[in-house]
């Protein structure tokens, strides 16, 4: 069925064979001309399914980019999320919005997000990105097409490395038992994943011979026929009596020589921009598709130019004026290094690997969180490291079953999954058997940027703190990372290391004190060359008090901006605040909470997470065990009962409204009511 009218019952487009093979070629232009001006995005898995994604959109699926809910469309949801540049190509071909509009992937307030909102544009039937989780949902779709009397057809696209993840299996089953022959999976069998191949990462097996034992009619193609990804959906269309999948095989950068079957574009736009050997122009040429001059890619690419800087001009309009800017790096004083804070990880791993007591997992995103710093250059490690595939909550279960044997096992992803998806295992197995799991909560808050809110987590702070018998520790820069990971290794029970991905201000040294579960106080002393120089360090049990006006409590990035927030305080109105930086939020210090909030009678928390995941922790502390007779203003600071969205990590803390100038007009007005 081609593109129809919903209303007069008419074909608006039905494309011939070759016009479909000339718009795959446009589609996947723009779809790499549009991850070059992101910066970032994917371009492999994109390229691989663009062939059998046109001929859906354009050829096979019901529906009216007119009447985007109309309720006989046939519905597609797309599992592989992260493919989402190549959903934007087919809407676009399709007529939900011009092609030009996608040129802004993965810019704020664009909508078109790292990973697919379906509250953001029209013709996304789920908003995805969490591996595992579409064909559930497609499940759930056809059943009621069924229970209305509805006629359409559910698609679910899938990636072949997807298949780690229990839930699919599960969907699997279901839709085999109810019979669903209004539902068609598709799998991108391009044998390529972020770790390497489906078989070094975890094997699949013969998933024809899979999906059979499991009661589904199963149609084998080329991915890149034409002809026969036509006749494999007409097929499934017409097949009664049990669910379909077609399996693609494809070639991961299909059309760009330089990505093709190369692990390494998994994730990352053209390596040598707009011209070299690995360009965009060379991308484009490779393609072939005349259309794309100089011209009117340079047209194309200022489109996106002009469309950071309004938001340029925007995140400065929105961030608080004061006398002169206070904003990282600006002045001829007070700079920092920048350094991801992951690398800490990574470096104190490396260093206890040699312990042969000490085993690592990995979630195919090994290198992103700097796991893969344990074996690299280390082959006789290489006996220690585990990949369990994209399969956070096996991960949880085969480190448990280490970690019972006594050793020390290492497990990491992107926070949102190791301690999101897996949370119940956290709960039953490590925490309640008081296991040595240590959990890497990797890209924690919104450090992940033009991923979206699918990668960003925003919550694990609350759901990890109220498990009994684990620890939480969520250090504030690359040197605090690598303490902490350090000091959780081998301490009797599970814990959580939350750390951030991007490169975040560098604040501490080798010299500057940690004791695990001991907070610090940090006081500015000063304009320095260097930011850090312009603070003391000093433990929370140490700590003598000098009658500051405000106590601001932080924990990870929010530490350097709560520091930044005293150097304006102290500039622009000659406030003192005293920073207490919760680099271990479980167990907490409470002594040093009360300390504070007793001497300086006025408290605001900083926080990178939904607000008051960690703020209520620390006002339960100082509530139940301050002096009853001591009076105490309070607020905080964090992100304001919302998801995260695509943009560039500081652009998000500016728009969450999360950096120090925001910590500074709080801190003052809150002074303010202690005063007046």
């Amino acid at each position: 069925m081609p593109i129809f009218n919903s209303k007069d019952k008419s074909v608006i487009k039905d494309y011939s064979t070759e016009e479909l093979i000339q718009k795959a070629k446009e589609m996947r232009s723009y779809n790499m001309i549009s991850i070059h001006a992101a910066g970032s995005g994917h371009p492999g898995g994109t390229l691989s399914i663009m062939d059998i994604v046109a001929a859906l959109y354009l050829k096979i699926a019901k529906h009216d980019p007119e009447n985007p809910e109309w309720k006989e469309r046939d519905r597609i949801f797309w599992s592989a999320g992260h493919k989402a540049p190549a959903i934007y190509a087919a809407l676009a071909a399709s007529g939900y919005f011009p092609f030009e509009d996608t040129i802004n992937l993965r810019k704020l307030g664009s909508g078109f997000e790292g990973h697919p909102n379906r509250l953001k544009l029209p013709g996304i039937e789920l908003s995805s990105g969490s591996l595992g989780q579409g064909l559930g949902v497609a499940v759930g779709s056809a059943l009621n097409a069924n229970l209305e009397g509805i006629n359409y057809r559910a698609y679910c696209i899938m990636g072949d490395g997807e298949h780690d993840e229990g839930s699919v299996w599960e969907a699997i089953m279901s839709a085999a038992h109810y019979k669903l022959d209004n539902l068609t999976a598709i799998v991108d069998l391009n044998g390529l994943q972020i770790d390497g191949s489906t078989d070094e990462v975890m094997q699949l097996g013969s998933l024809k011979d899979k999906y059979e034992s499991f009661g589904w009619k199963v149609i084998e193609i080329d991915g890149h026929d034409m002809e026969a990804i036509i006749s494999a959906f007409n097929e499934a269309a017409e097949f009664k009596g049990a669910p379909t999948v077609i399996i693609g095989r494809t070639v991961k950068g299909k059309g760009v020589s330089y990505a093709e079957n190369v692990v390494g574009y998994h994730g990352s736009p053209p390596a040598d921009g707009r011209s070299g050997e690995e360009s965009l122009d060379r991308a484009l040429q490779d393609i072939g598709d005349p259309q794309f001059t100089k011209e009117k890619v340079d047209g194309l690419l200022k489109i996106a130019s002009d469309y950071q800087k309004t938001i340029d001009k925007d995140m400065l309009e929105k961030l608080p004026k004061f006398s002169k800017s206070y904003w990282w790096n600006d002045a001829d004083e007070m700079k920092v290094d920048m350094v991801p804070t992951r690398n800490g990880f990574g470096d104190a791993l490396d260093e206890m690997g040699s312990d042969k007591n000490i085993v690592a997992h990995g979630a195919d995103i090994t290198s992103s969180i700097r796991m893969d710093k344990f074996y690299a250059n280390h082959p006789e490690r290489k006996n220690r490291f585990f990949s369990v595939g994209i399969a956070e909550a096996n991960m949880i279960q085969v480190a448990s079953g280490f970690a019972k044997e006594g050793k020390s096992a290492f497990v990491g992803s992107y926070g949102v999954f190791a301690t999101g998806r897996a949370w119940d295992q956290i709960r039953t197995t490590a925490c309640y058997n008081k296991l040595n799991v240590n959990i890497a909560d990797a890209h924690g808050g919104i450090s992940v940027g033009a991923d979206g809110a699918t990668h960003q987590a925003l919550e694990e702070i609350a759901v990890i703190n109220y498990l009994p018998d684990i620890v939480l520790t969520v250090p504030c820069d690359s040197n605090e990372t690598y303490n902490a990971t350090k000091a959780v290794t081998y301490m009797d029970g599970p814990s959580v290391i939350r750390y951030a991905r991007e490169a975040t201000p560098v604040v501490t040294d080798k010299d500057t004190p940690y004791e695990f579960g001991v907070a610090n106080v940090v006081r500015f002393r000063g304009w320095a060359d260097k930011f850090a120089d312009a603070f003391k360090w000093t433990l929370g049990t140490e700590y003598k008090g000098e009658n500051e006006d405000i106590t601001l409590v932080a924990c990870g990035p929010m530490v350097p901006e709560a520091m930044r927030a005293a150097w304006i305080l102290k500039e622009e109105y000659g406030i003192e605040s005293r920073i207490l930086d919760v680099h271990t939020v479980k167990p907490l210090d409470k002594a040093t909470m009360k300390k504070a909030a007793q001497e300086t009678n006025a408290v605001i928390t900083c926080e990178e997470h939904q607000v008051g995941g960690f703020g209520n922790i620390i006002a339960g502390a100082i509530n139940t065990s301050k002096d009853i007779n001591t009076p105490l203003v309070m607020d905080m600071v964090g992100v304001q009962d919302t998801f995260g969205e695509s943009g560039a990590p500081w652009e998000l803390m500016i728009d969450f409204e999360l950096v120090a100038e925001n910590i500074a007009v709080k801190a003052k007005n809150l002074v303010g009511k202690k005063t007046g």
